[in-house]
């Protein structure tokens, strides 16, 4: 056996079939010559004999000669005196080197370390050994776990956040677009919609850009909106959640769009009349508002409550008894749920800063692409919100806030926020767009094994980063509560005889919400 090339991410050995006979992909190896001691996964075997022309005696002295071949390996960090993994590379080894596997025991010797403040994920495909990440270094920075549709993201999400919940002291926050985390006996379900969000309280800007997409060069509406909002709150704050009353608005702005001002009396003493200057010109806004009023899916932004109710809902969802508290916006429509969103994370992320000794605090983002995207097409309202997630992603740490975000499409993913993760859990993917993207964020040794997770059934991933000390293939252990995340068998559900739905009633529910 030689080692034939050293790259700083990539060692390249020739050998024969006498040794590492049952060398497979995804085997760790160890190269040291002494002194400094690599581990690495095989990620390349090639079979280098050559066919050539020979007679009967050379072929049979040829085939009692032992195959030579080729392992390319990808360097995922070193082994320190102590017997720890660590990725970080100090010291590479010469070319005169011992090259061995790396079995379950002396991989599990790498791996120990304090387990009071890390939490097991699962076990190593590999070895049958436990899979634990350091849970500091997990939630202290950004984390990220993206993979396919139905590949397990929210059984893993489940697992984690199923093992933090049992400290005393956790504070996790989840926007669910799917319900799936409503039912955990552990979480506070504020399902939006039963809960009411008063519309003060995504701030009049956000309200009128956002929900009455109103354009910034749309000068008079915006004028005639300023002038009604100030009329009942001459020291209102625009971009902060200050309570105003949206019927009062809607009143003014009908007045204002028939108002007629007089603008002089006639030698008889009459009056001259003129449309006001706001006269026809704000119907658009004006149906906009009295539709949404009408539209029962929106009734939960206009109930009737005090400036006290943000302090309430802000204690809810930052402090409470139960360690998680899941803002379920599955029951209300997409485009308030997305504003939503954001407007509670900027509530989160500012009542924070303002702390002292702050308890700490993670958002959990679910489906992240949805409201996080990486689209540089995004109106300027659209790229405030964002904002305030990239602030978090830059400085929330800063201030004991993080961020934990889930996609099954990490390209689409807002490319700041992705960037400033230190842990990535990768789960099945397939889409090039999306390794490639992942591939980008990686350490250069830990850039090839994502390739493999083309290959991975449900509830497989690779965990890269701080909190775990080495990229292998975990299976992840299901929580003790399941998520409602299930995937529907077509194929045994189409086996079953048909039943009759009274579509008539499902569509009047349909058109009266």
């Amino acid at each position: 056996m030689k080692l034939v090339k050293i790259l700083p991410d990539k060692i390249q050995i020739r050998t024969d079939d006498t040794e590492f006979t049952n060398a497979r992909l995804n085997d760790l190896i160890s190269v040291s010559d002494g002194e400094a001691e690599l581990v690495t996964m095989i990620t390349a075997i090639t079979d280098n004999d050559v066919e050539t022309q020979m007679d009967e005696n050379a072929l049979l002295e040829e085939l009692q000669q032992p195959s030579l071949k080729v392992i390319e390996c990808s360097i995922l960090g070193s082994r320190l005196t102590n017997g720890r993994f660590v990725q970080q590379i100090d010291r590479y080894p010469s070319t005169n080197v011992e090259i061995t596997n790396i079995d379950a025991h002396k991989l599990l010797g790498m791996l120990v370390s304090d387990c009071t403040a890390a939490f097991k994920i699962g076990a190593y495909a590999g070895y049958d050994v436990g899979a634990w990440l350091d849970g500091n270094k997990f939630y202290q920075r950004h984390s990220c776990i993206v993979g396919n549709t139905g590949c397990g993201k929210s059984e893993t999400v489940t697992k984690i956040i199923e093992e933090t919940a049992k400290l005393p002291g956790t504070n996790i926050v989840i926007f669910d677009i799917h319900g799936e985390y409503s039912q955990l006996s552990y979480v506070d379900s504020i399902k939006m919609g039963e809960v009411p969000f008063p519309i003060w309280m995504l701030g009049f800007a956000d309200m009128a850009a956002n929900v009455l997409k109103v354009k910034e060069d749309s000068t008079v509406v915006m004028s005639a909106l300023k002038k009604a909002y100030y009329e009942q709150r001459s020291n209102g704050n625009e971009g902060k959640p200050t309570q105003f009353n949206f019927h009062g608005i809607l009143d003014s702005l009908l007045k204002l769009n028939r108002e007629i001002v007089i603008t002089g009396y006639t030698k008889d003493g009459d009056p001259k009349t003129a449309k006001g200057e706001y006269n026809g010109k704000l119907s658009g806004v004006v149906n906009s508002m009295q539709n949404m009023h009408n539209d029962k899916r929106y009734g939960f932004l206009f109930e009737d409550k005090s400036q006290s109710y943000l302090t309430e809902f802000l204690n809810r969802i930052m402090g409470g008894k139960k360690p998680v508290k899941n803002i379920d916006l599955s029951g209300i429509p997409h485009d308030i749920a997305v504003l939503i969103i954001g407007a509670i994370t900027k509530l989160i992320y500012n009542i924070q800063i303002m702390q002292k000794d702050a308890r700490p605090i993670t958002l959990v983002c679910d489906e992240a692409h949805v409201y996080i995207p990486t689209d540089f097409q995004l109106t300027a309202a659209q790229r405030r919100m964002v904002e305030i997630f990239e602030n978090i992603a830059k400085e929330g740490r800063k201030f004991g806030i993080t961020l934990f975000v889930a996609s099954q499409r990490p390209s689409e993913l807002n490319k700041t926020i992705m960037a400033q993760c230190a842990n990535y859990i990768v789960m099945k993917l397939n889409n090039e767009n999306d390794k490639s993207m992942i591939k980008g964020m990686m350490p250069a040794g830990s850039a090839d094994v994502i390739e493999t997770t083309t290959m991975f059934s449900p509830g497989d991933c690779l965990v890269v980063g701080d909190s775990c000390p080495i990229p292998l293939k975990i299976h992840v252990e299901l929580a003790k509560e399941r998520p409602q995340s299930k995937t529907i068998d077509f194929w045994t559900e189409w086996q079953k005889e048909r039943e009759s739905v009274d579509y008539a009633a499902c569509l009047e529910e349909y058109l009266e919400n």
